[in-house]
């Protein structure tokens, strides 16, 4: 019979250590479910995405950057991939508040739940809990954050993919600042409005060190790449890009614009 080798207890030791740090190690990329299987919408966490919105069975829930705000623009084939997500009774941890959530009656006669405003979807190849296979897909589907983003990005067939506040509202730069500083006075300023955020929560395919803050008028301003951030006072709705190419000086902040100048490309009107 084969002798066994007496191993000593510092070397048991240290072998036990090495499994239990290789268990943790392997378990370290893997999703926890903070708040799931007792809610019909819950909170899932990764070490890659953070908090965010995942179903009852632990799967995420997106959003769409090519939907509005209480508007679905998904459809057809896109459905197959990206099913729409409808809970008629919402059961919630304490963490999420009832008044994020509503409800949407889409254009193909279904119901659809939304947050913040946002239709919900999930995504069909995240098969097991945790699965979050869809975040950044295509540059336009993103998981549903929490807390929820500050800055997001919408797509349209014209202009692509640009920058909105939470609300769905335009994002603008003005081709007469300078990396860092805004040159609009006063009177621009009363129709084009500073977009005024300091923390900035975003999507995966956005780079959060391209955002920082100058200051306008004594007002906090975000600025993207050295551009500072602002409305337009015409955008009534989420969705309205009505502030586009006004005297060639105007356009929806792109994510992937060139970082502003140290001189401006046009003088202030």
């Amino acid at each position: 019979m084969k002798r066994m080798t007496k191993i000593s207890w510092p070397v048991y030791a240290l072998i036990l250590v090495s499994i239990v740090a290789l268990a943790i190690g392997g378990c370290a990329n893997q999703p926890s479910v903070l708040q799931g299987t007792n809610y019909t919408v819950g909170i899932g966490s990764k070490d890659s995405v953070g908090d965010y919105l995942i179903e009852q069975n632990g799967k995420a829930l997106y959003y769409f950057a090519k939907d509005t705000i209480n508007t679905s623009n998904a459809t057809g084939v896109v459905l197959d991939v990206w099913p729409v997500f409808y809970a008629e009774n919402l059961i919630l941890p304490a963490d999420l508040d009832p008044a994020n959530f509503g409800t949407i009656n889409r254009a193909d006669g279904k119901k659809q739940t939304t947050y913040r405003g946002w239709p919900l979807y999930s995504y069909k190849p995240d098969v097991s809990s945790g699965d979050t296979l869809g975040e950044g897909f295509g540059g336009v589907w993103f998981v549903v954050k929490v807390p929820f983003y500050t800055v997001m990005v919408e797509s349209k067939p014209d202009v692509g993919i640009y920058l909105v506040d939470p609300n769905g509202m335009a994002l603008y730069h003005a081709a007469f600042d300078i990396s860092g500083k805004s040159n609009a006075t006063s009177a621009i300023l009363g129709l084009w409005p500073i977009f005024s955020q300091s923390n900035f929560i975003v999507p995966s395919t956005l780079n959060p060190p391209d955002f920082s803050i100058t200051t306008t008028n004594g007002q906090v301003q975000a600025t993207y790449k050295g551009w500072p951030l602002y409305y337009f006072i015409n955008d009534k709705a989420p969705g309205d890009i009505s502030g586009q190419g006004v005297k060639e000086v105007w356009a929806v902040t792109a994510p992937d614009i060139a970082s502003a100048p140290s001189t401006p490309a046009k003088p202030v009107p």
